[in-house]
């Protein structure tokens, strides 16, 4: 009853994406999305070439379903290294994250017959993003883990939706059934799911943040710039709450540059007790699990179902 557009668009079962997520979402992860019915996203921040490469190579080895590979575009250098990528080793979807790549990537990406798939912040962007030719968009609200805009989702979506005619994916605070059926009812044609694929057994997020996302509150994410230089909401830790702090006081910019450095290497430090991966969205307080993927799909589309049929008998009342 879930077979929308977006399905036959990107030659998936479900209209579910899993967000791209470094250290959350890892070659087993894209995998087991994809092979549950969904579409599963490789991310290439801050990756190498060679990396990327061997990932591709590591889901085709436990694939043959379509999968995606998220550009997060980082510099034209950057952009066009993992578009050229793309196309030479044909993927078939691409998604892009925190701005567009440009018109001349998108045709590029286009004319090698791949699917571009762009995650937007505001209805000008997904109309400019239109405008260059992309196949969908993913409206992605403030309440979402990574890059994020202001603009929360139940406003976000239904405008967008409104606003463009390729299909409109919805992301940010979705995590169970009831998102999922929520985004239909506001004009969406599938969905984009990152922070609830973290706690799966398939992710490579390490011991550190999956306890952490288990005992989240709705309150325990913070909006920072700390770690990439643009706005990221992510779990809060005293490294990023200092940061902000000094922020709110108008430190100088030496002292948020020290900051700002421990952010990152308490994100990218190394073993099972670092917390290297931060970014969540405020979604995480609905998770108190660790599940398989396709348990987590299947119940999800299954509560959806049942949620679905019990919606005309409450408007009636």
């Amino acid at each position: 009853m879930f077979h929308t557009a977006v399905c036959d668009l990107l030659g998936i079962r479900y209209p579910i994406l899993q967000g791209a997520m470094q250290g959350g979402g890892g070659v087993e992860l894209v995998a087991a999305v994809c092979e549950a019915g969904g579409l599963g996203v490789l991310p290439t921040f801050g990756g190498t070439d060679q990396k990327l490469r061997a990932d591709i190579e590591g889901v085709r080895s436990r694939t043959t379903r379509p999968f995606g590979v998220n550009i997060m575009p980082m510099g034209r250098g950057i952009t066009e290294r993992c578009a050229a990528t793309c196309i030479e080793l044909g993927i078939p979807v691409v998604t892009t994250g925190r701005a567009d790549p440009g018109e001349a990537v998108v045709r590029r990406l286009k004319d090698a017959g791949i699917k571009v798939v762009s995650v937007i912040p505001t209805v000008e962007h997904a109309r400019r993003m239109e405008g260059e030719g992309v196949d969908a968009v993913v409206a992605s609200g403030t309440e979402a883990g990574g890059h994020v805009g202001t603009i929360a989702t139940l406003p976000l979506v239904p405008q967008v939706v409104d606003a463009v005619k390729i299909p409109v994916l919805a992301a940010g605070g979705i995590g169970d059934a009831r998102g999922f059926l929520a985004a239909f009812a506001l004009g969406a044609q599938g969905i984009q799911m990152g922070t609830r694929f973290m706690a799966t057994l398939e992710s490579d997020l390490n011991d550190w943040g999956r306890n952490r996302l288990l005992e989240m509150r709705e309150t325990d994410t913070i909006v920072t710039r700390a770690m990439t230089g643009a706005t990221v909401r992510c779990m809060r830790t005293p490294e990023i709450a200092a940061y902000e702090e000094a922020v709110a006081r108008g430190a100088d910019t030496g002292e948020l540059k020290e900051l700002a450095n421990r952010v990152r290497g308490s994100r990218y430090g190394e073993g099972k007790g670092d917390r290297r991966q931060s970014a969540a969205g405020q979604v995480a307080g609905l998770i108190r699990e660790v599940v398989a993927v396709r348990d987590l799909i299947e119940g999800m589309l299954a509560d959806a179902a049942k949620l679905a049929e019990r919606l005309p008998s409450v408007a009636k009342r």
